[in-house]
């Protein structure tokens, strides 16, 4: 017989991969993610022409352009549920923790893959050196991670409210905050050239622990409701 554990890994596998193969089929959340990083960055150096910025506006402007990626397509993966009428199948035949998580692993997968094509278009847009490659990939990590878990608990609240996008965007900027403004100050120190501290990351990854705790807890609320 199989464990709960195993039951529950194979919920959440099958919960991305379900999403997975939805997005390849319309490729909606990856064209508006991508679009958007896309246009914000040319818009950006155009308007900037050679003259350098300041490192610690440039590394706002990163994830301020992250951000903004993930919510104009992030917020997808309950929508699209309810839109469809397949949000009723998964309440009966899938477990809370599952659709949770798998599509938070979804969520996460998007944004790193974004993040992947985006840091090389910063770097050549805005002509900026990054130091301390390892370093800076964990924070791009941490802070990808809590971007898309605040933005898969937030997605399935707004899921069965009007203006979903506009609320969306609201409700999500106040629970990242936190690590918003952490993910800014280590990549300006990155960008600086001076080494992070470890109590940067430290808080990075624990509040991404928290924020997952938070949301698995609130979510049976939310989902069964």
């Amino acid at each position: 017989m199989p464990t709960a554990k195993s039951s529950l890994f194979n919920g959440i596998w099958a919960i991305f991969i379900k999403d997975g193969l939805c997005e390849f089929r319309t490729r909606y959340a990856v064209s508006a993610l991508f679009m958007f990083a896309l246009i914000s960055l040319a818009s950006i150096s155009m308007s900037i022409g050679i003259v350098s910025l300041p490192v610690e506006l440039t590394a706002a402007l990163l994830w301020v352009i992250l951000f903004f990626c993930a919510m104009a397509g992030l917020s997808r993966v309950f929508v699209q549920e309810q839109e469809s009428g397949t949000i009723v199948a998964l309440q009966i035949y899938g477990s809370g923790q599952a659709v949770l998580f798998g599509k938070l692993l979804f969520n996460v997968i998007v944004l790193l893959s974004l993040t992947l094509l985006v840091i090389p278009l910063f770097i050549i847009f805005l002509n900026v050196d990054i130091y301390r490659w390892p370093i800076f990939i964990v924070i791009l990590i941490m802070g990808d991670i809590g971007i898309a878990a605040a933005s898969t608990i937030t997605a399935a609240m707004v899921a069965k409210s009007q203006g979903k996008n506009a609320l969306f965007t609201v409700l999500t900027f106040p629970i990242l905050l936190p690590q918003f403004l952490g993910s800014i100050s280590a990549t300006t120190k990155i960008l600086a050239n001076i080494e992070p501290n470890a109590s940067e990351i430290v808080f990075m990854a624990g509040y991404n622990v928290v924020l997952m705790i938070a949301s698995s807890i609130l979510f049976d609320y939310l989902w069964y409701d």
